[in-house]
């Protein structure tokens, strides 16, 4: 019986913890607004890394991350952008936030690659 009460304890404190800031539940008449999208460095050398950064808040917000080239990794509000020896240049990174209500908002980042 301790033990019962124990789990249905926890169980309880867990569904109290919904996340209302960055996309997790909310308030569906929580507008979408896209903050900003950085990258750390915007020029890189082939093979290198750097890591890109979206700041949206809404209601129920996703990211969808789309490239002119190069690999990018990782899903949610940050990703990590490689660039490979054959892509070098200017290089786009755009982010796309959605949020429940199917709102949508873009921005885009220019990776140089040298």
């Amino acid at each position: 019986m301790k033990y019962l009460l124990l789990i249905a304890g926890i169980l309880l404190s867990l569904s109290a913890c919904e996340n209302n800031g960055g996309g997790e539940g909310g308030d569906p008449s929580e507008p979408l607004v896209f903050v900003s999208l950085t990258a750390d460095k915007d020029t890189i050398s082939p093979g290198e890394t750097t890591k890109i950064t979206a700041v949206a808040t809404g209601y129920q917000i996703t990211y969808t991350w789309l490239k002119s080239a190069g690999i990018i990794t990782g899903s949610g509000s940050q990703v990590t952008y490689t660039v490979p020896p054959c892509d070098l240049g200017r290089n786009r990174v755009t982010c796309r936030v959605t949020d429940g209500n199917n709102a949508t908002l873009s921005k885009e980042v220019y990776i140089v690659a040298e």
